[in-house]
């Protein structure tokens, strides 16, 4: 697909891993529209003439995230592109004080209702385009889940799991349905966690190489290893994954 002149939206375009795929499709000469929680950053992106357009939404507010996408559909009605890629990873034990209600409900909102919600309200307008692509970021940890944030392993599977479901409702349409599996990246959401995390550099070039390619299913680094492992022995998968935290 050309992202030359397209107009793209992304969720969490202010940091990490959204940071650095706007930049790249910048880079492409794409129209990028960023949702972000972070008034001052979309206001300083603004400032610097880098985006078609910035929106500022909580997306563990459901009712806010249904009025940002009605809103997105008047403003844009040429949307081509969107990908969901903000994210909220709590590492908390289920059993601990710490994992409360509205925690749990607010990690849930984020990762998994909000990219739901958009895509409905949104697709009519992704379906009037030539060509166009949605494009959810899941990660390793929806292939086999690590033992510290099972709520945020949970909306990832189910995320992952919605997204096959809708590729298959999809195929034959002008809209593509992309996952993209990123390992550990090291971003803001992942400081003091994690080993050996790779550059949001390379899993932003890869989501960039997704849209532009004909893949569908994309899995960054060790991902891939982590995928065939969990096929061949899903025990030993589970092994490995279980004392991360």
């Amino acid at each position: 697909m050309e992202l030359h002149g397209a107009k793209v939206l992304i969720t969490g375009g202010t940091s990490g891993i959204g940071r650095k795929t706007l930049d790249r499709l910048v880079k492409e000469n794409a129209k990028v529209i960023v949702v972000a929680r972070d008034q001052n950053k979309l206001d300083q992106l603004r400032e610097d003439g880098m985006i078609a357009g910035a929106y500022c939404c909580d997306l563990a507010n459901p009712h806010a995230v249904v009025q940002l996408a009605e809103k997105l559909v008047t403003d844009h009605p040429d949307l081509q592109i969107l990908i969901n890629n903000a994210g909220v990873q709590n590492n908390i034990a289920f059993h601990e004080d710490a994992s409360t209600p509205q925690t749990i409900t607010d990690e849930l909102n984020t990762n998994l209702l909000a990219p739901l919600l958009l895509i409905r309200v949104l697709m009519p307008t992704l379906a009037k385009q030539k060509k166009a692509a949605i494009v959810n970021i899941t990660t390793g940890l929806a292939l086999v889940p690590k033992t510290s944030s099972a709520v945020y392993c949970g909306t990832k599977g189910g995320l992952r799991i919605f997204t096959k479901a809708l590729q298959n409702q999809l195929e034959g349409t002008s809209i593509r349905v992309i996952e993209v599996l990123p390992p550990v990246v090291d971003t803001p959401m992942t400081d003091g966690r994690g080993k050996n995390k790779i550059s949001p550099d390379k899993v932003a070039n890869e989501i960039v190489r997704a849209i532009r390619g004909n893949r569908n299913e994309i899995f960054v680094g060790k991902t891939k290893l982590l995928y065939w492992v969990s096929k061949v022995s899903p025990r030993v998968a589970r092994s490995i994954m279980r004392g991360l935290g």
